[in-house]
């Protein structure tokens, strides 16, 4: 149970109204709250406040002169017997039609002829110095959490009072105040705010939190910034911190006739500025009460209010060990908030209790990254991609949060080959085939990378998805990565093609490296194309082509060294090594193309070192030694290996025949000496 007091200063706030609406608020999403009325001396709720005109209403309820026992028959009957009456005797149902949870009314009183006389006759003061008044409210507010209340909103009457003391500092948990922005309610609302903060809360309960409404608020253009001043007087005066953001609440003048009504606009009109208002003001009273889930859950999420209170987080996690929602919420203000390795542990608890999402897989490796933990992060990447654990493999966040994980392991797996993260992760395989390309074309470091790469956009092409432009982006990307794994008929088919619709280099150079890995000769013709289609562009006011980009220089020289241009070659080669000879001593501010670059010796992107190895082979060739791209090696390497597989493979068949014959003979001698 949560008790919060409405109070304000000064009358004309709208204090009530915000009451009976943010009553409604937390009994539309299921809470069971009571409404007291300690409005003594001008009362204005009763059991039809929440009901519409429509509603049935029980006989002498839903009007000013309720006959119901409230608060003050309470009191005095105490004051009579010495006994605490029953609370439920006092309370009236106002559940309107339709609601999900349950509104009940403690009334301020019968409002018959003799409630001003029954109200003079309480002397609060006396209450408490010989009645024992402070056992009496205990003792109430106990039997209201034994009857289930969730929520317990206390409208408290103006001014300095002993009412009001009761409402604002003993019994409440938390208290709203509202205020106009003027001189005297500063001042009243400053005095009543510093007696609170000094009063010493009772045994086993915390100091009463205060909320800050400025109400009634002029809307309209503050052309010399009035407000602004205004506001920072409150700030300042009511020792309101500046942190977190927006801290004091604003609710503006809504001019309308309904107010005569007292309507409650968040059923009503819940769109509106008044609306969303109370709105705002239920969420931050929710997000206070640790016994709340969903107002907890909506509390982590502004983790702007637990920068100055992280104790907080320590006593949510104590009362809420096992809840995975709540734990993933305390995970994330945990690292919000400058503690990593705590967050770190609660999901690696959220994964033992029942799994980890997509976000929290991706927020655990950024983590241990962060922490330095490079082989943690890696195996979470690895869970995320495997889909070892998550729990919601059919959400978006797959991918939402799949472009940033590849992303951390670009970082985390520099030089590393990535291959093993991505090839048959379920978790990409229910992407659309847009984000599936996306993550394939960036398979580029190795041989392994671009095998994996060919089955994802083969397996994207097949299928209808996306724009003519995207599908020949794919294609072309396809191609390139086939020359890689040693599929040149399918390469060279596709270049074929692509030659015979656009004349360009790069479609070029790929057929002639895709036939010279096919049949294993050069085809000096096929080099002179790409050479011909060189002095084309030249002669043209637009190049496709940087001249000064490495991988360009670099299949320039070999194009020209077949073509019978040595001297060229060479001097195109020099210039290659050159361009990225500068990455292989760390620049001060190293960016992505300075440390690696895609070769044509290897159809992989290379680091700046290997790049300047492959140049160096490519001399070789031009010295006159046997020497073959690191593609077409790779690809003998890998028929030899299945050559040797289906021989030995022929070799277990060969002996399991022999031995099948042997058996054979075996049986048909036993036949014989049997006969």
């Amino acid at each position: 149970m949560y008790i919060t007091t409405f109070y304000s200063y000064k009358g004309g706030v709208g204090r009530t109204l915000a009451l009976v609406n943010v009553a409604y608020e937390l009994a539309a999403s299921g809470q069971k709250v009571l409404v007291v009325d300690f409005d003594l001396e001008a009362p204005a709720i009763h059991s039809g406040t929440w009901r519409t005109h429509r509603e049935d209403l029980p006989r002498g309820e839903g009007q000013a002169s309720s006959t119901h026992p409230g608060v003050v028959e309470y009191v005095g009957r105490f004051m009579k017997t010495m006994r605490a009456p029953r609370a439920e005797d006092h309370i009236v149902d106002a559940t309107p039609e339709g609601c999900e949870g349950k509104i009940a009314l403690m009334p301020s009183g019968a409002l018959n002829d003799n409630y001003g006389r029954r109200l003079s006759a309480i002397d609060w003061n006396e209450l408490y110095l010989k009645y024992d008044g402070y056992v009496m409210f205990e003792d109430l507010r106990e039997q209201w959490r034994m009857l289930g209340y969730d929520y317990v909103l206390l409208d408290s009457r103006t001014g300095v009072t002993d009412v009001g003391g009761i409402c604002t500092r003993h019994l409440p948990d938390a208290v709203v105040m509202m205020f106009r922005p003027d001189d005297q309610s500063l001042r009243g609302t400053a005095g009543v705010a510093d007696a609170i903060r000094n009063e010493r809360p009772a045994p086993g309960r915390d100091r009463v939190r205060l909320h800050f409404v400025m109400a009634a608020i002029p809307d309209v253009d503050d052309e010399d910034g009035i407000l602004e001043r205004l506001r920072e007087r409150f700030l300042r005066r009511l020792k309101i911190p500046e942190f977190p953001a927006r801290p004091l609440l604003e609710i503006r003048h809504y001019p309308s006739m309904d107010l005569l009504q007292q309507p409650i606009y968040t059923r009503a009109r819940p769109r509106t500025k008044l609306a969303r208002s109370f709105q705002e003001l239920t969420k931050r009273i929710r997000s206070a009460n640790i016994g709340d889930r969903d107002g907890v859950l909506e509390r982590l999420k502004r983790i702007h209010e637990l920068q100055d209170d992280v104790g907080v987080l320590d006593t949510i996690r104590r009362h809420y060990p096992n809840d995975l929602a709540v734990l993933g919420g305390l995970a994330d203000a945990y690292k919000s908030v400058g503690l990593p390795n705590v967050a770190i542990g609660l999901l690696e608890e959220i994964a033992k209790l029942g799994g980890l999402s997509f976000r929290q897989l991706f927020t655990l490796a950024e983590l241990r990254h962060y922490t330095g933990d490079r082989r943690g992060s890696l195996r979470s990447l690895t869970d995320f991609f495997q889909d070892a654990h998550t729990t919601d493999r059919q959400s978006d966040d797959g991918y939402r949060f799949g472009r940033r994980a590849f992303a951390l392991l670009e970082i985390l797996a520099k030089g590393e080959d990535r291959a093993g993260y991505i090839d048959r992760s379920p978790t990409i395989a229910h992407w659309p085939a847009v984000q599936r390309a996306n993550v394939a074309i960036r398979l580029d470091r190795s041989r392994r990378e671009r095998q994996v790469q060919v089955k994802i956009l083969a397996s994207v092409l097949s299928g209808d998805e996306g724009s003519p432009r995207e599908r020949g982006s794919w294609a072309s990307k396809l191609a390139f990565a086939r020359v890689a794994v040693g599929d040149f008929p399918h390469a060279a088919e596709y270049y074929r093609s692509a030659l015979s619709e656009d004349r360009a280099i790069e479609d070029a150079f790929n057929l002639a490296m895709a036939k010279w890995g096919h049949s294993g000769v050069v085809g000096i013709d096929d080099f002179r194309r790409v050479l011909d289609l060189r002095e084309e562009e030249n002669t043209q006011e637009e190049r496709r082509h940087d001249p000064n980009d490495p991988s360009y220089l670099q299949a320039i020289a070999l194009a020209e060294w077949f073509a019978g241009q040595g001297d060229e070659a060479r001097q195109h080669l020099a210039e290659a090594r050159q361009r990225l000879s500068a990455a292989t001593e760390p620049p001060a501010r190293p960016r992505p193309h300075h440390r690696s670059a895609v070769s044509c010796w290897s159809y992989t992107r290379v680091s700046a070192s290997t790049f300047i190895e492959h140049c160096d082979e490519i001399g070789r060739l031009f010295d006159g030694h046997d020497v073959k791209p690191v593609f077409m090696r790779a690809a003998e390497d890998a028929e030899a290996d299945t050559q040797a597989t289906l021989s030995g493979l022929d070799e277990v068949t060969v002996r399991f025949h022999a031995a099948e014959d042997a058996d054979a003979d075996t049986q048909a001698n036993s036949s014989s000496v049997s006969e």
